[in-house]
């Protein structure tokens, strides 16, 4: 194998996405597993969510790579905790966890209910944090270093109009992972994430308004991101050799987005 391959390798790793249901978990799943890894699929509901799931899991057994698909409810985080622990004994441990939930809200802050905030911030944040906790916990249990990817929005570095709830949780996100991966980067356990700008399969928050023209224009490439954009940075993050040097960052995937003036 030459040397600059060992970036992009996770043979025999054991892999857990959690959002594998959503169009970035789903690239990232199948990202992991053209890389080598198996791979469990955790939908975040018990619905057609399950189905998406399933199609990921038919992509990755096309490849030669094992999956399975779990339900995980993320606003619990015993449910996590759990589901996670479950996931771990049936592949024989975890190296891997990419966490992935997305749910949109675009309301003005006066007219966002407690219980909209609630749900935005538990799915958006709360989420990420049961994960995170859990997947440390079954890295240690084993002994072994692990590699935590979660999934975010630029709206939480720079947020718009009428996001205030939504720009809030990932602005959590982005303090979670700083934190966490001080805490946890000196027992081998690293946490980065990636940062989403505007993507093709957002069509809950991108129109074609004024604003929705607009967020199209914004980024560098002058165009909407595809999920394929993101599978590679996620395998590089979670590989051995030309990331292990990288903690605690927030890399974003926005073709350029963020340095818009």
């Amino acid at each position: 194998m030459p040397p600059q391959a060992r970036y992009f390798d996770l043979t025999g790793k054991k892999a857990m996405v959690v959002g594998a249901d959503n169009p970035a978990g789903g690239a990232i799943a199948r990202a992991y597993a053209e890389a080598g890894a198996d791979v469990a699929l955790c939908a975040l509901t018990a619905d057609e969510a399950v189905m998406r799931a399933r199609a990921v899991r038919r992509d990755i057994e096309s490849l030669g790579r094992k999956a399975t698909e779990y339900v995980m409810d993320v606003t619990l985080g015993k449910n996590v905790q759990v589901t996670t622990r479950q996931i771990a004994k049936e592949m024989g441990g975890l190296d891997i966890v990419a966490c992935a939930p997305d749910l949109f809200l675009g309301k003005p802050i006066e007219r966002t209910t407690d219980s909209e905030l609630a749900r935005v911030m538990q799915v958006n944040f709360a989420s990420q944090y049961f994960v995170v906790r859990t997947a440390a916990e079954e890295f240690r249990r084993d002994h072994r270093p692990g590699r935590i990817t979660l999934v975010t929005s630029v709206i939480g570095e720079r947020s718009m109009i009428d996001t205030t709830a939504y720009a809030a949780a990932h602005g959590a996100v982005y303090s979670l992972v700083r934190a966490a991966a001080h805490e946890l980067a000196g027992e081998g356990i690293r946490v980065n994430a990636i940062s989403l700008g505007w993507m093709d399969y957002m069509d809950d928050r991108i129109d074609e308004s004024e604003n929705g023209k607009r967020a199209k224009r914004f980024p560098m490439l002058r165009r909407l991101g595809h999920a394929d954009d993101i599978g590679g940075t996620a395998v590089w993050l979670a590989s051995d050799f030309g990331a292990d040097y990288i903690v605690g960052e927030i890399i974003a995937v926005d073709g350029g987005l963020l340095q818009h003036q």
